[in-house]
């Protein structure tokens, strides 16, 4: 994303022009921004958001994020306030360096649960996973419609499946109780290997890709994959990307208590 840190001397004429001009590619499809005068809101709390947080500043995206909120509350004052919570937790991912190493883990991730796919991206020379940067950024705004990205915000943003959930120590205890049925009650110290860097929203990132496996793996080259991938937006089912990732997220618990098992034996 083009960060533009706001210096109220120097660069806030510029500043203001940035966002104005992504205010007024704001949703215009969605009826709520059809009016100008939820525009405006648009623009001020952005402006607002900008001069408080000078370190950060405004950064594209930013305006597709408090999008949801605006058109959930209609209210400028709420809006700002849940826009400013949320940030607290997405601002990392507006600078280039903390970017890159999530996009990272979506690379990391997809070894551990699909090594096929992901070596068909090595071979393809599609290394750096930049199809996902817009995904990871925008927490999939532009992916779905309108409705479906509420949705998806409001799973991402309850954090109801994330590896330090009761729900993730539900499925280690599970698999654990399993393995140790199947090894005949042989008492062992076990550590799940867990990264607890894996979010959900990653584990959204690698369902899109396996549920597009088979297309995925018939393109020759790396321009065809990131078409392929991009020709996806506005054409994915939301409750089928969920429970893929649902599964993949239980997978992958149940696969780092085999692996600690393993680990043990060795």
């Amino acid at each position: 994303a083009t960060r533009q840190p706001v210096d109220l001397d120097h660069s806030y004429p510029k500043s203001k022009r940035v966002i104005l001009r992504d205010v007024k590619r704001t949703d215009r499809t969605v009826h709520y921004f059809s009016h100008k005068r939820n525009l405006r809101k648009v623009h001020r709390i952005l402006h607002i958001y900008a001069m408080f947080h000078p370190d950060i500043g405004y950064s594209q995206g930013m305006n597709d994020i408090l999008a949801r909120f605006l058109v959930v509350t209609d209210s400028e004052i709420d809006s700002y306030w849940m826009f400013c919570s949320y940030m607290e937790k997405k601002r990392p991912d507006f600078l280039e360096d903390t970017m890159m190493c999530k996009i990272a883990l979506v690379k990391g991730l997809l070894q551990e649960v699909d090594e096929e796919l992901f070596r068909f991206f090595e071979i393809s020379e599609c290394r750096d996973y930049l199809f996902c940067h817009r995904w990871l950024l925008l927490d999939f705004k532009r992916e779905f419609n309108f409705a479906d990205s509420l949705r998806l915000l409001e799973v991402v943003s309850s954090r109801y499946l994330e590896l330090s959930s009761d729900r993730a120590l539900i499925a280690l205890d599970k698999a654990a109780a399993e393995e140790f049925e199947a090894e005949g009650g042989e008492v062992r110290a076990i550590q799940p290997g867990l990264n607890m860097e894996f979010t959900f929203d990653i584990f959204i990132c690698i369902a899109i890709l396996i549920l597009n496996k088979e297309e995925v793996s018939r393109e020759r080259d790396a321009a065809s994959v990131y078409g392929y991938l991009n020709s996806l937006c506005m054409n994915m089912n939301l409750d089928k990307v969920l429970l893929e990732a649902e599964k993949l997220f239980y997978k992958y618990c149940r696969q780092s208590v085999l692996k600690g098992f393993k680990e043990v034996d060795i």
